[in-house]
This record gives C-alpha cells, sequence and structure tokens, in this order.
C-alpha cells in the first residue's frame, strides 16, 4: 500500500505525510472499537434486591428489569441478597464500582429507616447516586378471614384490653412495615408483639400458618389471599380501586399515620452522569410503558416515576418525616 504512494515520481515530502496517516489510522482503529466496547452498558447490569423472592419488592422489580433489559440491550439480572435484614444486598451496592452495572432496586426503608434505628450500618443514605422512583406500594393491616376483629376499631379495642397479647408480622427488622406498624401501635396506644421476618411473603405466611394474629403487609403480595377469603384487610395507607370497602388510616381516624412505601433505583456514590442519564431514561421509558403499567395494576400497586434529583430530594423529605415518627413512638430518642 505504502509503496503505491511513494512511487520514484511522488515528492518525498507527501510520501511522509501519506505514509504517517495511513499508519495512525491502522492504529488507531483497534482503539476506536475498543472504545465503542465499552460505551455503557456493554454487559449485563445486576440489580440487587435486598429482601426475598415472590414477594411485594422483588415481584415489581423483576417486571422492571424485563422492560429495562429490551430498552438497554443488555441482560438485566435480578439477584436477591437477604442476609442481614438485607443489609449485605444494600451494602454490596455500595461497595461496587460506581460504574452502572450494580444497581439497587429497593423499598425506602432499606436506606431510611435502617440508619435511622443502627447508626453503625456501615452504609448512610448519603452513600448512594438516586437513579429513579418506581412506584408506590399500598400497604394494610390484615387479619385471617375467620378472626372475630371486622374492622380496625374493634382489633384496637381488643388490644387495650388485652395488651401484649397480639402479634403482628412485619417483614423484616427496621424495614418500612415495621416502621409503620410501630407508627400505628403508637398512636392507637395499645401493645402488641412485633414478629420480624425474612420478608418477601414470610409475613403473609405467618399470618397464615398461625403464627402471628396481625399483618402488615404490601397488597401486591396479599392480593391473592384476599381474593381467595383467607384473610381481610382492616385499614390501608391508600384507597384501592379493586378493594373500595377498604377504608384508609386517614377514614378510620387516624390522619396523622401517612408515610408511603416507594421503591426506589440507587447506584454507587459518584455515579458519570451519562450513565445515571442513561438508566433513568430506561426507567422512564419502562415506567410509561403501556404492558408493565397494567401489569402492576393488577397488583394494586401504583405507578409513581420521578428522576434523579427528585428521587435524592425524596429520600431526604422522608427520613426527616420518618425520624420524626420514630422518635414519637419512642423507637429512637
Amino acid at each position: 500500500m505504502l509503496k503505491s504512494f511513494c512511487g520514484k515520481n511522488r515528492p518525498a515530502l507527501r510520501c511522509v505525510l501519506l505514509s504517517g496517516i495511513i499508519v495512525g489510522l491502522i492504529l488507531t482503529m483497534p482503539l476506536a472499537g475498543l472504545l465503542r466496547a465499552e460505551e455503557f452498558p456493554s454487559r449485563e447490569i445486576k440489580l440487587v434486591v435486598p429482601l426475598a423472592p415472590g414477594g411485594g419488592v422483588d415481584v415489581p422489580a423483576r417486571m422492571f428489569a424485563d422492560k429495562v433489559a429490551k430498552i438497554l440491550g443488555v441482560p438485566v439480572t435480578v439477584v436477591n441478597n437477604t442476609a442481614g435484614g438485607g443489609v449485605a444486598g444494600v451494602l454490596s451496592v455500595v461497595q461496587a464500582k460506581p460504574d452502572g452495572y450494580t444497581l439497587l432496586y429497593t423499598p425506602s426503608g432499606q436506606i431510611i429507616t435502617k440508619e435511622l434505628l443502627n447508626p453503625s450500618l456501615p452504609f448512610r443514605h448519603t452513600d448512594f447516586t438516586a437513579i429513579a422512583q418506581t412506584i408506590v406500594m399500598p400497604v394494610a393491616i390484615f387479619v385471617k378471614q375467620d378472626a372475630p376483629w371486622k374492622n380496625l376499631k374493634e382489633l384496637v379495642d381488643y388490644g387495650k384490653k388485652n395488651p401484649g397479647q397480639l402479634r403482628v408480622s412485619v417483614g423484616t427488622a427496621g424495614g418500612f412495615l415495621q416502621t409503620l406498624t410501630d407508627f400505628f401501635i403508637s398512636t392507637a396506644g395499645i401493645e402488641i408483639t412485633a414478629i420480624p421476618t425474612k420478608g418477601g411473603a414470610s409475613q403473609i405466611a405467618a399470618l397464615i400458618g398461625g403464627h402471628a394474629e396481625i399483618c402488615t403487609d404490601a397488597f401486591s403480595t396479599a392480593v391473592s389471599f384476599l381474593r381467595a377469603g383467607k384473610v381481610r384487610a382492616l385499614v390501608g395507607t391508600h384507597k384501592i380501586a379493586q378493594f373500595p370497602a377498604i377504608k384508609t388510616f386517614a377514614e378510620e381516624g387516624y390522619p396523622q399515620i401517612n408515610l408511603k412505601m416507594w421503591h426506589g433505583i440507587f447506584g454507587a456514590k459518584n455515579m458519570p452522569k451519562n450513565v445515571v442519564t442513561k438508566l433513568t431514561e430506561a426507567f422512564e421509558k419502562a415506567s410509561s410503558d403501556p404492558s408493565l403499567r397494567e401489569q402492576l395494576g393488577k397488583l394494586n400497586i401504583i405507578p409513581d416515576y420521578h428522576g434523579p434529583e427528585e428521587t435524592a430530594k425524596l429520600v431526604i423529605s422522608e427520613r426527616d418525616i420518618t425520624s420524626k415518627v420514630l422518635k414519637q413512638s419512642g423507637v429512637i430518642k
């Protein structure tokens, strides 16, 4: 090739310049290919869920993983890590490289409530890059269908007359469900023994199995038991269109119990802005997908997308509210 450019009739300077250009192109071709290969994303993304499979967090996480994988063109694999009540799963994301390939799909309590309850945890709410809020999960207090309490007032009256005789399964220790339950117990002025479980479907299983008289759980987890007539909801955090007879805390005379369970996507601290943008765009697109919204609706889950800045602000505001709730209920000082 060079010989054809550097024949005897070619000026020497032109020959040198052309040779340099050709050699430069040859040398940069592999580099250009390498740079294209490193564009995000180029490989599998792990979506860590710090709760058990099959529960109210795992199910929507897998729905989003499926949609985002198709949008980004790479596998998005859900990894359940429940060790230490979910602490290990959260920490695995905090300690991961901030490259967007290890993400956390979590309910707010895992990074807000747990820190307040246990300041010695090896992470803080400031150790994450907020990517998106995805959904809001309506939560309710359930009892078995054959329980003697037909409404919340009857349960509260029984609790006051029989202190310590009721047990409530609340999911993982320190999570949102336990915080909401403690807030209710404190506000109602009753004494109920909280029984933490592994999360997922374990808290509703504890109720069905007779290990607890009450269960605080998400509608998405309990809805099949509700439709089958095995459990009854006494009160909920949100009005549910498919179950209009279930009253909210406000309708039952407890408007101050206004906490909500929301899910968010987070990465390690200091993720590159272009990676965050690529991920938020993918999750926003997934959130507006009609088939996903239909799937979530069938589980009584409310799609509620917010971007990085709004999600980061929500973490701070929810932390302030939760801190006040825990102090009011006497859980923390």
